[in-house]
């Protein structure tokens, strides 16, 4: 009897520490992102708008993104417009909003080793919102607190992870994910922020994340292994994040750039069985050691 309790304990160390040899973990994947601006006049929800009679025009967007790379009805770029020239501004440009997405063969490394490959733990960027702004000019009877929420649009991405190659072997995909956002165009006539300026301009623009949602982790299964993929956002130059709720402030220079970025990551997450068996293991060992300190 006491000879097979040995064996028992001897066969559940040896599984607990060769368990998942034969499905290991991958140490690389590729992705790429595709993601656009829904045009928040055409789009039939009544929830995102543009605010025409805060004395800004809409300016439409860029031509449609191709589909099914990109989600159906997505551009590339969205502007707004003022009445006309100023001095600030003597060309009457317009203010815009452009949504630039990436692969793994073309993204910035945010944190990692630098061999350019996307490992494990490496935070990556996937997306990028580039702000540019122009001082425009208000139309006649426009309506000043309509620029405090100047439009709501919907950002919607399709994201595909590759196991070989950027566009090879599909191993998951997220399409379809929509994340709103809104825009706080200000009125630049000196005077207290309400809603603060950490740039110190008069005063800082601002987007609104409304779908903090879209940040939450995701999995996927593949060989039998179970990975997740963590997101969050980069400030580049001209932006400052903030949370509670998710904002980014944008500088208010005429002209004036600014970029803030969605990144990712993934991680290979231990299945509970495999946890549970090597915990049975350390239990066994721990046995075997009390049994041989007895029987000294």
């Amino acid at each position: 009897m006491k000879k097979f309790t040995k064996l028992a304990m001897v066969a559940a160390i040896t599984a607990a520490t060769s368990f998942g040899a034969a499905a290991a973990p991958v140490t690389e994947f590729f992705f790429s992102q595709s993601a656009g601006l829904v045009n928040p006049t055409t789009d039939a929800d009544v929830t995102t708008f543009f605010n025409s009679g805060s004395g800004l025009t809409f300016g439409g967007t860029s031509a449609a993104l191709p589909n099914p790379l990109y989600p159906t009805g997505t551009a590339t770029t969205m502007s707004w417009n003022g009445a006309g020239a100023n001095s600030l501004n003597p060309g009457n440009l317009s203010s815009s909003l452009a949504v630039n997405t990436y692969t793994s063969n073309t993204s910035t490394e945010v944190s990692g080793n630098g061999d350019t490959s996307w490992n494990e733990g490496e935070v990556w960027r996937i997306t990028n919102l580039h702000h540019h702004n122009e001082a425009l000019l208000l139309g006649p009877n426009a309506n000043i607190a309509l620029l405090s929420t100047l439009w709501v649009a919907d950002i919607v991405a399709n994201l595909r992870i590759f196991s070989d190659s950027v566009g090879g072997t599909l191993v998951h995909d997220e399409l379809g994910s929509a994340n709103r956002i809104s825009f706080n165009e200000t009125y630049n006539a000196g005077g207290s922020c309400p809603n603060g300026s950490p740039h110190n301009t008069t005063c800082d623009d601002i987007y609104t994340d409304l779908t903090p949602s879209a940040f939450a982790p995701t999995t996927f299964w593949y060989n039998g292994v179970l990975y997740e993929l963590t997101f969050g956002l980069e400030a580049g130059a001209g932006a400052i994040i903030m949370d509670n709720p998710l904002r980014v402030f944008t500088a208010e220079n005429t002209p004036g750039d600014s970029d803030v970025y969605v990144t990712m990551a993934w991680r290979a997450v231990p299945e509970p069985g495999s946890l549970a068996l090597a915990g049975l293991g350390l239990t066994a060992l721990a046995a075997l050691r009390r049994r041989k300190s007895l029987t000294a």
